[in-house]
C-alpha cells in the first residue's frame, strides 16, 4: 500500500495503512513537538505584534472596534492565537458573534488562518459550549467554510486536507467518539491516529483529552474484567481521572461507572484494584475523598464494589487463619478451619453478606502487610488485647456475625449493626469490647443475640437461632462440609 502521507487517494478512499503508528513512538515526545511546531509556524517576527494588539481589543471588547480591525490575513490569525495562548480571554470573548464576524469576513479566510481555526476548534472543543450555548455548531460551520474556500492540495496533505476528506474524525462533536474506534478496534496507537490525521503539529489539547477518554471506555467495554489489561495501569493517574468529563465533573466517575458495570460476578484483583485507584474505599464515607468519587455515584455501584472488598476480606480472614495455624503448626486451629471455612464461605455464597470489617492485631497485620497494598492495610481496624486472635464482622442486613480465630465464640446479632462494628472512623478496638460489653448493649436495645462457642456441632444452634428465632431462609447444607452435614443429620435431625 502507499504510505498516507504522501497518498492523495485518501480523499476517496481512507487508506488505514498506519504509516505513523509504531508503538515505541514517545508519546511525551510527540506533544513536545505538537508545541514547539505550533508555536512557530506563521507567529515568528512582526506577528508577535498583531497578537498583542489582538488581545488588548479582546480585553477591551467592543464589538464594532473588533469588526474594524480584521484588516489582514494576519490580524485574523492573530485574534485566533490570542484566544489559543490564554483560555481566560477565549472564554470571555470567543463567541458566537465574535467568531461569525471573523467567518464573514471579505478578506476571507487564508490556509495559515485555516488551520489556526482548526487548532483553536480543537484546543477548546467541547468546552466552548459551557461559554455559550451553540458556540461549537458556530466554530464547526466557520471551520467547514474556512476549509471549503481553501484550494485542495494533493501534494502535502496538512490538516485543512484531512478536515475535507474525514470531517467526521476531526470536527464534529462525535469526532472524538468515531477516532477512538479506530484506535480500539484496529488496535491502533493514540499517537500514530493523531499522526496519521495531521494533529501531531497542533496541541488540541481538548480533542486529544477527549480521544483518549473515549479510549479508556471503548476498551473497558471491550475488555474481560477477569483477566489481566494492561490499559488499567495507567487509569488512576490524576491526569485521566480528574480530567474534566463532558457533562462537567471529573473523568474519574465515567471510569467508574464503566469499571463498576462492566463485571459478572467478582472481577480480578487488577480490575478492582484500578478502581480503588481511582476512588478509594467506598467503605470510608467520612473522608472527602469518598465525598469526591463515591458521592455522585448511585447506590448500587458502592453496594457492588463493598460486596467484592467484602469477598476479599473474607478470603484474607480465612487465609490468614489456615497460614497461621500451619506456620505455628497449631493442630486446633487447623482442625477447626475447614467447617469455619465452609460456614463463611456459605454464607458469601447465599449472597446474604453486604459488608465486612476485619480486625487485627499488630502481628497479624504485619503477616498480611506483605502480600497486601498498604490501601488494604489502612482498612483493617487494630485488635488490641490479644496477640494471634483475628476478628471479622459480616453484616447481613436482617442480620450480623462477629466471627473470630482461635477460641474465639461465633455472635450472631439481630438487627441494626452497633457502631462499634459500622464506625471506621475509629482506629483500635480492644477484643474485650467485642465479646459481653457488646452483646450487653444489643440487649438492652431488645435486639436478640445468640453467642455459640466452636465445640463439636456448633452450626446447629448457630443455624436454629438464624432460621427459627430470626427467619432467615438459609440453605443449611451450603454452610457444613459434607462429614459434618451427616454428622448433623444423625445426631440433630436439620434446625
Amino acid at each position: 500500500m502507499t504510505p498516507f502521507a504522501v497518498a492523495p487517494e485518501f480523499l476517496d478512499g481512507w487508506d488505514w495503512n498506519w504509516h505513523s503508528n509504531s508503538k515505541t513512538r514517545s508519546w511525551r515526545s510527540l506533544s513536545d513537538g505538537a508545541k514547539a511546531l505550533s508555536a512557530r509556524v506563521g507567529t515568528g517576527g512582526p506577528f508577535k505584534d498583531y497578537v498583542s494588539r489582538a488581545k488588548t481589543i479582546l480585553k477591551d471588547f467592543d464589538l464594532q472596534e473588533f469588526s474594524k480591525s480584521i484588516e489582514s490575513q494576519s490580524m485574523i490569525r492573530a485574534f485566533f492565537h490570542a484566544w489559543m495562548s490564554e483560555s481566560a480571554l477565549a472564554e470571555s470573548t470567543l463567541r458566537i458573534q465574535t467568531i461569525n464576524a471573523l467567518s464573514a469576513s471579505k478578506l476571507g479566510m487564508s490556509r495559515l488562518g485555516t488551520m489556526a481555526l482548526i487548532h483553536l476548534h480543537l484546543m477548546y472543543f467541547d468546552r466552548v459550549d459551557q461559554w455559550e450555548s451553540g458556540l461549537f455548531s458556530a466554530i464547526e460551520d466557520a471551520v467547514r467554510k474556512a476549509v471549503a474556500a481553501q484550494r485542495r492540495n494533493d501534494k502535502v496533505i496538512d490538516i485543512v486536507e484531512t478536515v475535507r476528506a474525514k470531517p467526521e474524525l476531526v470536527i464534529k462533536a462525535s469526532a472524538t467518539s468515531s477516532a477512538s474506534r479506530l484506535v480500539v478496534n484496529g488496535e491502533h496507537s493514540v499517537e500514530g491516529l493523531l499522526a496519521d490525521l495531521k494533529l501531531s503539529g497542533l496541541e488540541a489539547r481538548r480533542y486529544r483529552e477527549l480521544l483518549n477518554q473515549e479510549v479508556y471506555l471503548r476498551r473497558i467495554e471491550n475488555a474481560d474484567p477477569h483477566a489481566n489489561n494492561s490499559f488499567l495501569s495507567g487509569i488512576s493517574s490524576d491526569a485521566v481521572r480528574k480530567a474534566p468529563r463532558p457533562g462537567g465533573g471529573y473523568f474519574g466517575i465515567d471510569l467508574l461507572e464503566a469499571l463498576i458495570s462492566r463485571p459478572n460476578g467478582m472481577p480480578s484483583l487488577e480490575w478492582l484494584n484500578a478502581i480503588l485507584d481511582i476512588a478509594g474505599d467506598p467503605r470510608m464515607s467520612y473522608t472527602q475523598n469518598w465525598s469526591t468519587w463515591w458521592s455522585p455515584l448511585e447506590e448500587s455501584a458502592r453496594e457492588t464494589v463493598i460486596r467484592w472488598l467484602s469477598d476479599q476480606d473474607l478470603e484474607l480472614f480465612l487465609r490468614t487463619i489456615e497460614e497461621y495455624g500451619e506456620r505455628t503448626n497449631n493442630e486446633t486451629l487447623q482442625r477447626m478451619y475447614p467447617d469455619r471455612s465452609k460456614f463463611l464461605r456459605g454464607l458469601q455464597k447465599s449472597g446474604l453478606v453486604r459488608e465486612t470489617r476485619l480486625f487485627m492485631p499488630a502481628s497479624a497485620r504485619d503477616f498480611a502487610g506483605r502480600t497486601l497494598p498498604n490501601r488494604v492495610l489502612q482498612t483493617i481496624s487494630r485488635l488490641e488485647g490479644t496477640r494471634d486472635q483475628s476478628l471479622i464482622f459480616i453484616d447481613c442486613g436482617k442480620f450480623h456475625i462477629v466471627e473470630g480465630s482461635h477460641n474465639f465464640k461465633i455472635w450472631v446479632y439481630e438487627g441494626t449493626v452497633h457502631e462499634l462494628l459500622s464506625s471506621r472512623r475509629r482506629y483500635s478496638t480492644h477484643i474485650d469490647e467485642l465479646r459481653q460489653p457488646l452483646s450487653d448493649q444489643y440487649f438492652k436495645k431488645g435486639q436478640r443475640y445468640k453467642a455459640v462457642t466452636h465445640n463439636g456441632l456448633w452450626q446447629y444452634p448457630v443455624l436454629c437461632f438464624l432460621r427459627q428465632d430470626l427467619g432467615i431462609d438459609i440453605n443449611s447444607s451450603e454452610m457444613m462440609t459434607k462429614a459434618t452435614y451427616s454428622e448433623m443429620r444423625y445426631k440433630k435431625g436439620m434446625p
